[in-house]
């Protein structure tokens, strides 16, 4: 069988059952979304080779975090071979900090650029802020993705003409989400992830995509094994 490559999840809950696609060639990228969870996904990764860890903050969280968490995040990356990330924007929230997620997400953007690391971002109803910071900051070159993608095909095409990979998750099975497969068909294949989010079956998410695609199962689960490896290249051994 083709490799699978699940391109954003996030720890299993406890008790939960193993996953059957360990059984196949399988590699999951899991991130972290606050400082309190960072050392058990790298636990997590330490006793499943097929993991890749991502560490960040996630917008969500901003708010709470304590002070100093930047550097501890730092230290924490400088040490082990993980990414950056679950982080971004989400503006969805009236109420929101826009300014202090700005801040946290700049400053993950640095170091993923200084460190060169994958980023994996979380962006809703900030697509605008998103272009800004990447074209102030630049993308990292180590590999860049927006993960559970739901911006319009002309933002895809802007996001991909800057480098970033552009991932799907089971959203793009929800009857009242069609820009989302909008955007799946828009796609460039070069640029193509998939992913679970942490709560889906992935199996059903490529069946659903290659009959959006026009294209089989089987080349969907190469060529998105082929983007996951190009996107997280400094993390696969």
């Amino acid at each position: 069988m083709p490799p699978l490559f699940n391109a954003h999840s996030h720890l299993p809950r406890v008790g939960a059952q193993e996953d059957p696609l360990l059984r196949r060639d399988y590699r999951r990228v899991v991130c972290g979304t606050c400082e309190a969870d960072w050392k058990a996904v790298l636990a997590h990764a330490a006793s499943h080779g097929q993991v890749i860890p991502m560490l960040g903050l996630h917008p969500w969280f901003v708010e709470e975090a304590a002070p100093g968490w930047a550097s501890r995040l730092e230290t924490l990356l400088r040490s082990t071979p993980a990414g950056v990330g679950e982080c971004g924007l989400d503006f969805a929230r009236r109420a929101a900090d826009r300014m202090g997620q700005e801040s946290a997400f700049r400053a993950q953007l640095r170091l993923a650029r200084t460190l060169h690391r994958p980023i994996a971002m979380h962006v809703v109803k900030a697509w605008g802020s998103l272009l800004d910071l990447l074209r102030e900051e630049g993308v990292p070159p180590a590999g860049a993705l927006v993960h559970a993608y739901s911006g319009s095909p002309e933002m895809a095409r802007e996001l991909q003409a800057l480098g970033v990979f552009l991932s799907f998750s089971g959203d793009l099975m929800k009857p009242d989400r069609p820009g989302v497969r909008e955007s799946l068909r828009a796609v460039a294949p070069g640029h193509l992830l998939l992913e679970t989010d942490g709560a889906g079956d992935l199996e059903r998410v490529f069946e659903a995509a290659a009959g959006l695609r026009g294209t089989s199962v089987a080349d969907l689960e190469l060529l998105t094994w082929d983007n996951g490896g190009r996107c997280f290249r400094e993390l696969m051994a």
